[in-house]
C-alpha cells in the first residue's frame, strides 16, 4: 500500500444557485417508497448522460456523483446546497482534469474517497485516493491505497463508521475482482487485507457497499446459485465484529442479467442505483427487522 503525504489545500469555488423550490433534502424530492423513482431529474440525472454512484454527505449538504462514457472515461460531479437552494452540477474542483469514479464519503463526513487514475500516464491505472474537509470545502487528494502491481486496480471506496475501506481489488490481465479492506488506524489505513471465505470464493467478488450504520455489507458476485448474471449479496454485521454468510438477495431486488450494488443513504433509509444509465432511489428492503 501506497500512503503518500500532501499539502491540504482548501478548494473554494462560487457555484451559481439553482431555483429556491429545491430547497431541502435531496434536493426537496419527497422521499420514495418501495418503487424505484428517477433521482433528481434534469440535475443529477439528466437525459444523453450515464449517471451511477451517488454519494450523500452525513449532514445532506452535498452530493457528488459519477458521469461519462464509461470507466476510464468517468468524471466526479458535485452539487452543493447554498442558502435557500442547490448548486447545478459541476466536476469536482479538487480533481480539475482527473478521470475518477465512484465517489464515497466517510460516515463522519471528515473524507471523500474515490477512485482515480490521477497522475498516471496510462489512465486505466485507477487507485484509491481521498480528500479531507477543511470549512466549507476540500483538500487536495491523498493516495491512499495502491496494490504494488501496476496490473491491479482498486475501485469502488466504501467506508466503515470505524473508517474502515472496504474495496475492489481488480486484477485487469485475469478479469477477476476480489473484496479487500483496508482497516483504520487513526487517520492512516493499515494494509489491505483479502475478505475472508465465505465472502470471498473462486468466483469473482466486486463492488462492495457498507451500510453506514455498519449493520450490513452489499457486493456483487457471479457465484453459483444465483438468479442470473451478477447478482447482489448480503453479509450482516455479527455480534463478534465478523461478517455472517453471503445471502442472494433474491428475485425481488435481482434480475436474470447483470445488477448493481446500491449505495445507500447517511441514515440507511434508502439505496440509489444505475438503471437505464441514470440514478434511481427507492426505500431500502434492509430497514429493521429484515434479519432473519
Amino acid at each position: 500500500m501506497l500512503m503518500k503525504k500532501t499539502v491540504i489545500i482548501t478548494l473554494l469555488v462560487a457555484l451559481p444557485v439553482l431555483a429556491a423550490d429545491l430547497d431541502g433534502l435531496y434536493l426537496g424530492q419527497k422521499p420514495p417508497g418501495k418503487t424505484p423513482e428517477l433521482f433528481a431529474p434534469g440535475i443529477v440525472s439528466k437525459k444523453n448522460s450515464k449517471t451511477h454512484c451517488l454519494a450523500v454527505s452525513p449532514k445532506g449538504d452535498e452530493m457528488f456523483f459519477t458521469t461519462g462514457s464509461g470507466w476510464p472515461l468517468s468524471k466526479i460531479m458535485h452539487v452543493k446546497k447554498l442558502g435557500d437552494g442547490w448548486s447545478p452540477a459541476e466536476p469536482a474542483a479538487f480533481l480539475k482534469n482527473d478521470w475518477a469514479t465512484q465517489p464515497a464519503f466517510s460516515p463522519d463526513g471528515r473524507y471523500l474517497y474515490f477512485s482515480s487514475s490521477r497522475g498516471q500516464s496510462d489512465i486505466r491505472l485507477y487507485s484509491i485516493w481521498r480528500c479531507k474537509k477543511i470549512g466549507e470545502g476540500w483538500s487536495e487528494p491523498e493516495n491512499v491505497i495502491t496494490m504494488s502491481d501496476d496490473k491491479i486496480m482498486e475501485f469502488h471506496p466504501s467506508v466503515d463508521r470505524d473508517g474502515s475501506v472496504y474495496f475492489l481489488r481488480w486484477d485487469f490481465p485475469n478479469q477477476t475482482g476480489d473484496l479487500y479492506v483496508a482497516k483504520a488506524s487513526g487517520d492512516k489505513l493499515a494494509e489491505p487485507v483479502k475478505l475472508n471465505a465465505p465472502i470471498s470464493t473462486e468466483f469473482n467478488e466486486v463492488r462492495p457497499t457498507v451500510d453506514p450504520l455498519g449493520r450490513y455489507l452489499l457486493f456483487v458476485s457471479d457465484r453459483p446459485g444465483g438468479c442470473g448474471g451478477d447478482d447482489v449479496y448480503v453479509c450482516f454485521k455479527n455480534t463478534d465484529g465478523t461478517w455472517s454468510a453471503p445471502r442472494n438477495l433474491g428475485p425481488d431486488l435481482n434480475t436474470a442479467g447483470d445488477d448493481d450494488v446500491p449505495t445507500i443513504s447517511p441514515d440507511g433509509r434508502y439505496w440509489f442505483f444505475e438503471k437505464n444509465n441514470d440514478i434511481y432511489w427507492r426505500e431500502s428492503p434492509l430497514l429493521p427487522p429484515t434479519r432473519p
